[in-house]
Protein backbone atom coordinates (compact mmCIF):
# COMPACT_ATOMS: atom_id res chain seq x y z
CA UNK A 1 0.00 0.00 0.00
CA UNK A 2 1.29 3.03 -0.76
CA UNK A 3 2.13 5.94 2.36
CA UNK A 4 -0.55 8.36 2.69
CA UNK A 5 0.28 12.08 1.80
CA UNK A 6 -0.11 14.80 3.90
CA UNK A 7 -3.57 16.52 3.99
CA UNK A 8 -2.76 19.98 5.87
CA UNK A 9 -5.40 22.51 5.32
CA UNK A 10 -4.97 26.60 6.33
CA UNK A 11 -7.67 28.02 8.66
CA UNK A 12 -7.70 31.67 10.39
CA UNK A 13 -6.82 32.01 14.12
CA UNK A 14 -7.17 34.91 16.04
CA UNK A 15 -5.24 35.71 19.68
CA UNK A 16 -6.36 38.59 21.86
CA UNK A 17 -3.58 38.73 24.30
CA UNK A 18 -4.53 40.92 27.44
CA UNK A 19 -0.86 41.90 28.52
CA UNK A 20 -1.61 44.38 31.55
CA UNK A 21 -4.05 42.07 33.20
CA UNK A 22 -2.81 39.44 35.98
CA UNK A 23 -4.45 36.42 36.42
CA UNK A 24 -4.27 32.92 38.13
CA UNK A 25 -5.25 29.70 35.89
CA UNK A 26 -7.61 28.89 38.53
CA UNK A 27 -9.39 32.22 37.35
CA UNK A 28 -9.86 30.98 33.80
CA UNK A 29 -13.94 30.18 34.30
CA UNK A 30 -14.54 33.50 35.58
CA UNK A 31 -12.70 35.22 32.89
CA UNK A 32 -14.57 33.24 30.27
CA UNK A 33 -17.63 33.20 32.50
CA UNK A 34 -17.25 37.59 32.41
CA UNK A 35 -17.08 37.40 28.94
CA UNK A 36 -20.21 34.94 27.64
CA UNK A 37 -22.23 37.48 30.01
CA UNK A 38 -21.68 40.58 28.40
CA UNK A 39 -21.44 38.76 24.95
CA UNK A 40 -24.43 36.66 25.57
CA UNK A 41 -25.81 37.30 22.26
CA UNK A 42 -22.51 34.73 20.80
CA UNK A 43 -23.26 31.12 21.59
CA UNK A 44 -19.75 30.66 20.02
CA UNK A 45 -18.51 31.76 23.24
CA UNK A 46 -20.40 30.26 25.97
CA UNK A 47 -21.58 27.29 24.10
CA UNK A 48 -25.35 27.35 25.28
CA UNK A 49 -28.75 27.52 22.95
CA UNK A 50 -29.97 30.73 23.94
CA UNK A 51 -33.57 29.61 23.76
CA UNK A 52 -32.94 26.80 25.89
CA UNK A 53 -29.74 27.59 28.13
CA UNK A 54 -28.59 23.88 27.13
CA UNK A 55 -25.20 23.11 26.50
CA UNK A 56 -24.10 23.02 22.70
CA UNK A 57 -21.79 20.38 22.65
CA UNK A 58 -19.18 20.66 19.82
CA UNK A 59 -15.33 21.68 19.80
CA UNK A 60 -14.84 24.58 20.94
CA UNK A 61 -14.17 27.70 18.78
CA UNK A 62 -13.69 30.37 21.03
CA UNK A 63 -11.54 29.36 23.94
CA UNK A 64 -9.90 30.89 27.20
CA UNK A 65 -6.55 30.85 28.36
CA UNK A 66 -4.06 32.14 31.48
CA UNK A 67 -0.77 31.53 30.20
CA UNK A 68 1.73 32.93 32.07
CA UNK A 69 -0.20 35.13 34.06
CA UNK A 70 -1.55 36.53 30.99
CA UNK A 71 -4.97 36.14 29.73
CA UNK A 72 -5.60 35.60 26.63
CA UNK A 73 -8.26 34.28 23.97
CA UNK A 74 -8.16 32.34 20.99
CA UNK A 75 -10.72 31.86 18.07
CA UNK A 76 -10.42 29.62 15.54
CA UNK A 77 -12.32 29.62 11.83
CA UNK A 78 -13.22 33.04 9.85
CA UNK A 79 -17.09 32.85 12.00
CA UNK A 80 -15.44 32.59 15.09
CA UNK A 81 -12.80 35.50 14.40
CA UNK A 82 -15.50 37.77 12.77
CA UNK A 83 -17.62 37.20 16.45
CA UNK A 84 -13.72 37.93 18.22
CA UNK A 85 -13.91 41.46 16.49
CA UNK A 86 -17.02 42.76 18.21
CA UNK A 87 -14.99 41.59 21.48
CA UNK A 88 -11.55 43.12 20.49
CA UNK A 89 -13.30 46.87 19.60
CA UNK A 90 -15.38 47.03 22.57
CA UNK A 91 -13.66 44.76 25.53
CA UNK A 92 -12.87 47.81 28.20
CA UNK A 93 -13.23 45.64 31.19
CA UNK A 94 -13.44 42.73 33.09
CA UNK A 95 -14.49 41.97 36.39
CA UNK A 96 -13.22 39.10 38.45
CA UNK A 97 -14.97 38.40 41.89
CA UNK A 98 -16.42 42.01 41.89
CA UNK A 99 -13.21 43.27 40.86
CA UNK A 100 -13.12 45.73 38.08
CA UNK A 101 -9.79 45.46 36.21
CA UNK A 102 -9.61 47.87 33.50
CA UNK A 103 -8.79 46.90 30.18
CA UNK A 104 -5.64 48.81 28.81
CA UNK A 105 -3.52 47.21 25.95
CA UNK A 106 -5.02 44.71 23.75
CA UNK A 107 -2.72 42.99 21.35
CA UNK A 108 -4.46 40.72 18.49
CA UNK A 109 -2.47 38.50 16.31
CA UNK A 110 -4.31 37.48 13.41
CA UNK A 111 -3.07 34.56 11.20
CA UNK A 112 -3.54 31.33 8.93
CA UNK A 113 -2.55 28.76 10.69
CA UNK A 114 -1.88 24.91 9.17
CA UNK A 115 -4.07 22.64 10.49
CA UNK A 116 -4.31 17.96 10.04
CA UNK A 117 -2.69 14.70 8.89
CA UNK A 118 0.66 14.89 8.20
CA UNK A 119 3.09 12.35 7.18
CA UNK A 120 5.88 13.31 9.51
CA UNK A 121 5.35 13.17 13.68
CA UNK A 122 5.46 16.59 15.76
CA UNK A 123 6.05 16.18 19.77
CA UNK A 124 4.14 18.30 21.11
CA UNK A 125 3.36 19.56 25.72
CA UNK A 126 0.15 19.82 27.04
CA UNK A 127 0.88 23.25 28.79
CA UNK A 128 -2.00 23.21 30.63
CA UNK A 129 -3.64 19.55 32.42
CA UNK A 130 -5.42 17.65 29.84
CA UNK A 131 -8.84 16.54 31.13
CA UNK A 132 -8.91 12.57 29.60
CA UNK A 133 -11.32 10.94 31.81
CA UNK A 134 -15.19 11.09 31.77
CA UNK A 135 -17.08 8.58 34.62
CA UNK A 136 -16.89 5.59 32.41
CA UNK A 137 -13.34 5.79 31.61
CA UNK A 138 -12.00 7.16 35.05
CA UNK A 139 -13.73 4.06 36.07
CA UNK A 140 -11.49 1.60 33.61
CA UNK A 141 -8.40 3.61 34.34
CA UNK A 142 -8.46 3.33 38.16
CA UNK A 143 -8.24 -0.37 37.30
CA UNK A 144 -5.89 -1.39 34.79
CA UNK A 145 -2.83 -1.51 34.82
CA UNK A 146 -0.25 0.45 33.98
CA UNK A 147 0.62 -0.95 30.55
CA UNK A 148 -2.90 -1.00 30.29
CA UNK A 149 -3.47 2.82 31.38
CA UNK A 150 -1.31 4.07 29.01
CA UNK A 151 -2.76 2.28 25.71
CA UNK A 152 -6.11 4.10 27.36
CA UNK A 153 -4.68 7.31 27.33
CA UNK A 154 -3.61 6.84 23.83
CA UNK A 155 -6.40 5.69 22.71
CA UNK A 156 -8.60 8.70 24.58
CA UNK A 157 -6.06 11.19 22.97
CA UNK A 158 -6.65 9.90 19.37
CA UNK A 159 -10.54 10.34 19.96
CA UNK A 160 -9.46 13.62 21.43
CA UNK A 161 -7.81 14.56 17.91
CA UNK A 162 -10.46 12.93 16.10
CA UNK A 163 -12.90 14.54 17.45
CA UNK A 164 -11.63 18.23 17.02
CA UNK A 165 -11.31 17.49 13.32
CA UNK A 166 -14.52 16.75 12.85
CA UNK A 167 -16.33 19.62 14.34
CA UNK A 168 -13.67 21.90 12.17
CA UNK A 169 -14.59 20.07 9.45
CA UNK A 170 -11.55 18.51 8.10
CA UNK A 171 -12.14 15.18 6.82
CA UNK A 172 -9.54 12.21 7.27
CA UNK A 173 -9.06 9.98 4.30
CA UNK A 174 -9.27 6.33 4.85
CA UNK A 175 -6.25 5.62 4.35
CA UNK A 176 -5.25 8.33 6.91
CA UNK A 177 -4.28 6.74 10.79
CA UNK A 178 -3.41 9.07 13.29
CA UNK A 179 -1.03 7.55 15.56
CA UNK A 180 -0.64 8.74 19.12
CA UNK A 181 1.86 8.19 21.87
CA UNK A 182 1.94 9.90 25.27
CA UNK A 183 3.68 10.34 28.59
CA UNK A 184 1.92 12.21 30.78
CA UNK A 185 1.51 12.10 34.69
CA UNK A 186 -1.80 12.48 36.97
CA UNK A 187 -1.97 15.70 38.40
CA UNK A 188 -5.42 16.94 40.67
CA UNK A 189 -6.99 19.51 38.98
CA UNK A 190 -10.43 21.79 40.68
CA UNK A 191 -13.09 21.70 38.09
CA UNK A 192 -15.97 23.83 39.11
CA UNK A 193 -15.08 23.14 42.19
CA UNK A 194 -14.85 19.42 42.08
CA UNK A 195 -11.71 17.96 42.32
CA UNK A 196 -10.59 15.90 39.30
CA UNK A 197 -7.94 13.71 37.50
CA UNK A 198 -5.79 15.88 34.96
CA UNK A 199 -2.25 14.86 33.14
CA UNK A 200 0.28 16.96 32.02
CA UNK A 201 3.47 15.86 30.33
CA UNK A 202 3.90 15.48 26.37
CA UNK A 203 2.52 13.80 23.46
CA UNK A 204 3.62 12.47 19.86
CA UNK A 205 1.39 12.39 17.05
CA UNK A 206 0.99 12.52 13.45
CA UNK A 207 -1.55 15.33 12.89
CA UNK A 208 -0.38 19.01 13.24
CA UNK A 209 -1.94 21.11 16.14
CA UNK A 210 -1.36 24.77 16.12
CA UNK A 211 -0.04 26.29 19.52
CA UNK A 212 -2.91 27.04 21.66
CA UNK A 213 -5.48 24.79 20.97
CA UNK A 214 -7.08 22.66 23.47
CA UNK A 215 -7.65 18.93 23.74
CA UNK A 216 -9.69 17.22 25.80
CA UNK A 217 -12.63 18.09 28.31
CA UNK A 218 -13.06 21.83 29.58
CA UNK A 219 -11.24 23.32 26.03
CA UNK A 220 -13.08 26.47 26.22
CA UNK A 221 -12.04 26.57 30.06
CA UNK A 222 -8.15 26.51 29.24
CA UNK A 223 -7.63 22.51 29.68
CA UNK A 224 -5.81 20.34 27.50
CA UNK A 225 -3.84 23.41 25.97
CA UNK A 226 -1.05 22.06 23.32
CA UNK A 227 2.14 23.76 22.19
CA UNK A 228 4.26 22.48 20.11
CA UNK A 229 7.91 21.59 21.04
CA UNK A 230 10.68 22.43 19.14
Amino acid sequence: MKNAVSQRIKMKKATLYLNDIILKPHQTHKFRGYIGNVFAKYDLIHNHDQATGKNLYRYPLIQFKIIKNTPIIVALTEKAVAVFMDIFMTLDQIVIDDFVIPVHEKDLKVEDITFGYANEHFMYEFKSPWIALNQKNYRLFQHARHDEQKLLLNRILTGNIISMAKYLDYTLEQDHRIKTTQQTHPQTVTLKGNKILGFTGYFKTNFHIPDDLGLGKSVSRGFGNVGLMI
